[in-house]
């Protein structure tokens, strides 16, 4: 056995540049797969410690404002663990002449032991002292001990900053109000309660509840025993932890982050697996002759078949170490830039017994899965066969005379092609797994642009939202060209214990500035009655078109009619006609502009500017897009080892076909011309096959981050088929660059002299 585990490592180093393109493929298996799931376990593992140490909730319930001595009632309900009632406003504040959202939330004297406050820097506030998220104040270069000047319902309050802090309700700040947030351009303030009270005037009041269960399976009956306590006052949204904003957003997005650990990195293992079947196939038919020697020679045939496993095993062994090392530091790395961009004071980074389990078995077994099939087809071998050498079996191609008018080279490109029916599938797989994860990672990114081109040059083309009544002051502005009011409201619907919130949206119908768009790119308008309904609460309610609802408004239970049911891009609201909603007694409270001066409009109200709102959309999506520029790389090496690897067996099985060739005159350049053909009609066919593949993929994921929170629009434009077309057959130009160079140190006498004896 010592004799053949020489010669297997001999054979390693003699066709080294193959082995490490299978091992290539294993490696990018291993590392993608141990990188991006213990990524997604460390993420998981951080939200849980986080979760955990600062007492998140499991009950949420928001109304108008109501007595704090509820809360007593709310204890005493049983099962109930702990309870905290809360005051919050929305304020704003200057920085660097930038008007800054802020949102005002009210703490106990002592830290709660419901949604507890993760202290970072200072002490807990006491008079006018408030803690400030830690990610807020660094992006904007607050420090403890500084007073900032907020700005509530006309007011000016100076606070001074006692701490800066975390909560486990804005590890990523996503509310019904405000979706998509950047941590630089809205801050959470967290002020004690007295304070608070002498901000709000609302001495006495709560307008929030949070509390957390002994018991998990009772959390839908202390839910219902919470509601009616408040419901008298007015409910505006309740929900259960799986339910919270922030919480289901961050959910949903690990979730998808799961389906692309698995998915991705099981595709690659499943392509190394046929190119190490290849490779070792050629092996053993290229060694048939010393097969039938080691068998004259006594070794026995369980011998000779483990001997060729031992190259599924070094191939494993390669791949796999190298891949579980490049898969922590990717891990590390990803969780790092990930948790970087959302509200929380530390990661969790740590090896996982059964990912470097799992890694080993998938890096193992996938090429001795491969030795298997290879080694079944060396025991098969009889010696006295053996010794007659073989010859590869071509499939007979039989359309000659479409070829006739092609030049030699070129006829035997294409002929090549359907030689090896096998090889060229396998290939064919290979670079359509590359377009597949190049093209949907290029998606993503046309997706982005797609969400940003719907939002703000289609539904919200204004170019500022103000937070007033006083339609004829704005519009008596010089510079505003066009100014209409609309009502912006809060909407929560019930039924059969099932409840969604949205934003109710009331549109005046004469106007081009705010606009409803399905998500098929069908504008609609606004309805002369009852409400448009967005298609996912709708089904997940069970609500039809035409059907009368009933829901929980500002202004108590309204009845609505649903006038239609569409599927809407981004964040789906309720839209309504603006005189239908003043005639149940709303008000008009925000006017949207075209044109105007920020400055000016500043002075009737809060303003959203669309330009700012769009740059820092762009912001969020950064680390998106690196991991994208990551994905295109992996695919683009998944094509290049594929193409290399085919591209090299097949230089190797016609050593005398191309021998010949060059006897007979042929160059170098004019070879390496027949085989660009050959390997850009394979490339072209995977090319065909991967985009319908990429498309798919891209449904997935559709279906993977819709919710009634968000709805991401997936879209694939022409750009990114022509990018990644070029890049495959960039690829496959440069992996052809070796096979060339080969060719031409080729020594032509040897070469013929080895297949005439």
């Amino acid at each position: 056995m010592k004799t053949l585990f020489i010669k297997a490592l001999r054979d390693l180093k003699a066709q080294k540049w193959q082995f490490l393109a299978v091992s290539f493929l294993v490696f990018l298996g291993i590392a993608l797969f141990s990188g991006l799931y213990s990524s997604y376990l460390n993420i998981e593992a951080t939200y849980k410690k986080f979760y955990a140490q600062t007492n998140f909730e499991d009950i949420g319930v928001e109304f108008n404002p109501a007595p704090i001595d509820l809360l007593k009632k709310v204890k005493a309900i049983p099962g109930v663990k702990a309870v905290v009632g809360r005051l919050t406003a929305y304020a704003t504040m200057e920085i660097e002449g930038r008007e800054i959202q802020l949102k005002l939330v009210s703490i106990p004297e002592k830290n709660s032991k419901v949604d507890s406050i993760y202290l970072v820097e200072g002490v807990y506030p006491k008079r006018n002292e408030v803690l400030i998220l830690k990610k807020f104040a660094d992006l904007n270069g607050i420090s403890v001990g500084e007073v900032i000047h907020v700005r509530v319902n006309g007011k000016t309050y100076n606070l001074r900053i006692s701490g800066t802090a975390y909560s486990p309700e804005y590890v990523l700040i996503a509310e019904r109000r405000n979706i998509l947030t950047s941590p630089k351009d809205f801050g959470i303030i967290f002020v004690p309660y007295r304070l608070m009270e002498r901000i709000t005037g609302l001495k006495g009041k709560i307008t929030e509840v949070h509390l957390t269960v002994y018991y998990k399976d009772r959390i839908d009956e202390i839910l219902n025993e919470v509601k009616k306590i408040f419901e008298p006052y007015g409910l505006k949204n309740f929900y259960k932890r799986e339910d919270q904003p922030s919480y289901k957003l961050l959910r949903m997005d690990l979730e998808g982050f799961r389906h692309m650990a698995l998915t991705f990195p099981s595709l690659l293992l499943f392509i190394a697996v046929l190119a190490i079947y290849i490779l070792l196939s050629r092996i053993v038919m290229e060694q048939i002759g010393i097969i039938a020697v080691l068998r004259a020679l006594g070794y026995s045939k369980r011998s000779v078949v483990i001997h060729y496993l031992m190259y599924s095993i070094l191939i494993g062994f390669i791949g796999t170490s190298a891949g579980i090392i490049a898969g922590y530091y990717i891990s590390a790395g990803m969780t790092s830039a990930y948790v970087d961009v959302l509200n929380l004071p530390y990661y969790v980074s740590k090896i996982y017994p059964n990912v470097l389990l799992s890694s080993i078995l998938a890096g193992f077994l996938t090429p001795i899965i491969a030795g298997i099939f290879t080694a079944k087809r060396v025991a098969e071998i009889e010696p006295a066969i053996a010794m007659r050498g073989y010859t590869v079996k071509y499939r007979v191609i039989r359309f000659e005379r479409y070829l006739a008018r092609f030049s030699i080279l070129t006829r035997l490109a294409i002929k090549n092609v359907f030689r090896n029916p096998k090889r060229t599938l396998y290939t064919l797989f290979g670079v359509a797994m590359g377009v597949v994860l190049i093209a949907t990672s290029m998606a993503f990114i046309d997706s982005v642009d797609e969400m940003l081109h719907i939002q703000f040059e289609k539904i919200q083309t204004f170019d500022y939202k103000v937070e007033c009544s006083n339609l004829m002051a704005v519009k008596s502005l010089k510079d505003v060209r066009e100014a209409y009011p609309i009502i912006e409201t809060w909407i929560l619907i019930e039924r059969n214990g099932l409840t969604k919130s949205s934003n109710l949206i009331g549109l005046p119908s004469n106007q081009d500035l705010y606009n409803i768009y399905d998500l098929n790119g069908k504008r609609h308008f606004p309805p002369p009655e009852g409400i448009i309904l967005p298609k996912y609460i709708a089904e997940n309610l069970s609500i039809a078109k035409g059907e009368t609802i009933e829901a929980f408004t500002k202004l108590g239970r309204v009845k609505l009619k649903v006038y239609d049911i569409i599927p809407q891009p981004l964040m789906p609201v309720c839209y309504a006609n603006l005189k239908e909603l003043e005639r149940l007694g709303f008000r008009p409270n925000e006017v949207i502009v075209k044109g105007g001066n920020e400055n000016e409009l500043k002075k009737f109200g809060t303003v959203v500017s669309m330009k700012r709102l769009r740059r820092v959309t762009e912001e969020m999506m950064s680390m998106m897009y690196d991991f994208f520029v990551f994905s295109v790389l992996f695919g683009a090496s998944l094509a290049f080892a594929e193409i290399f690897n085919t591209t090299t067996i097949n230089i190797l099985e016609r050593k005398r076909e191309i021998a010949t060739l060059r006897m007979l005159g042929y160059t170098v350049k004019e070879i390496a011309v027949s085989l660009f053909i050959e390997t850009f009609l394979i490339g072209a066919f995977g090319l065909i096959i991967g985009f319908p593949m990429a498309l798919m993929t891209l449904q997935g994921f559709k279906m993977t981050y819709k919710s009634e929170i968000f709805n991401m629009p997936f879209v694939m434009y022409p750009r990114t088929y022509v990018i990644t077309t070029v890049i495959i057959i960039v690829t496959l130009a440069i992996s052809l660059v070796p096979g060339i160079r080969y060719i031409a140190k080729m020594e032509i006498d040897k070469v013929t002299k080895e297949f005439t004896g």
